[in-house]
């Protein structure tokens, strides 16, 4: 339980940590007073009372002084900016011969940590895997994979077997089971069909006990694909290895990976080879309004 005061002589009851707090970890007191902290156990970290707090009152151990920082709203992204750079984001595929500085990894990560989490459990975790070795073995075991996962949905036995546990994934994979196989026979024949030659994979990983492990790990990928695109980076998102790892596959880069945590995400990473200098319209959102 982290430990939480008030300093009254810095506070200017306005009571706007009362209101804020979604813990309800504060309550009025009476007017021209401090707020109370009656429920400090119940706090969850969010951090939403020292931010919203100019006047420095609120005391947080988990907060302590130099971990609340202003922020610089000169240079945030106008609507328009920050829409013009989800338009600009690809999935680039083709990538230049040539390794990301680890200060860039280190920008996307910061990035990706940034990320909002389930009930703030902060929990995802990240691998970075540069070595020319590793990223081989990542793609010919992936191969190897998809190659044994098309041969199993060919089987009509093993294939409705495999319905009987999960319909809608078996449906969605047989649909898919022609790519399984051209996928699999290019790795075969030396052709990078999985990471695309790129130089760096970044794995986003979690312990399963957690709250909503992969939600909170797919809106740190977001993050961090808009993170490359501004740093002028390549990145796709690696269906196939994440998908590998999910059935299983155990990856020996991954070694060092805690005990029981699953990988929940993982970008391929590099240098574009193309720029990419205008943009294709998506379908028109389906929307209703009630």
């Amino acid at each position: 339980m982290p430990n939480i005061a008030i300093d009254p002589a810095r506070c200017k009851h306005c009571n706007a940590c009362v209101e804020d707090c979604p813990a309800e970890v504060f309550t009025f007191e009476k007017k021209g007073s401090a707020p109370g902290v009656v429920r400090a156990d119940h706090c969850i970290v969010c951090g939403h009372c020292v931010a919203l707090c100019m006047h420095g009152a609120i005391e947080h151990s988990d907060f302590p002084l130099g971990t609340v920082l202003p922020i610089n709203r000169e240079i945030l992204p106008g609507p328009d900016a920050l829409m013009e750079l989800l338009r600009a984001r690809r999935s680039a595929r083709v990538f230049q011969k040539k390794p990301v500085p680890r200060d860039l990894l280190e920008k996307i990560i910061e990035a990706a940590r940034l990320a909002p989490t389930a009930h703030n459990d902060q929990g995802t975790q990240y691998i970075v895997v540069q070595d020319s070795a590793e990223l081989k073995q990542i793609v010919d075991m992936t191969g190897a994979f998809l190659g044994q996962t098309a041969k199993a949905l060919r089987n009509p036995v093993k294939r409705k077997l495999f319905g009987l546990l999960d319909p809608n994934g078996v449906k969605s994979a047989w649909g898919m089971v022609g790519s399984f196989e051209s996928v699999a026979q290019a790795v075969l024949d030396g052709n990078d069909m999985v990471l695309r030659g790129a130089p760096c994979v970044l794995f986003f990983h979690a312990d399963p006990a957690i709250t909503k492990p992969d939600q909170s790990a797919q809106l740190a990928v977001q993050n961090a694909t808009l993170m490359c695109e501004a740093l002028g980076l390549a990145s796709f998102y690696t269906g196939f290895v994440v998908a590998a790892c999910a059935c299983g596959v155990r990856f020996p880069s991954l070694a060092g990976m805690p005990p029981g945590h699953r990988i929940y995400g993982g970008m391929a990473i590099g240098y574009p080879k193309f720029g990419y200098n205008q943009w294709p319209d998506r379908k028109p959102a389906q929307t209703q309004w009630v």
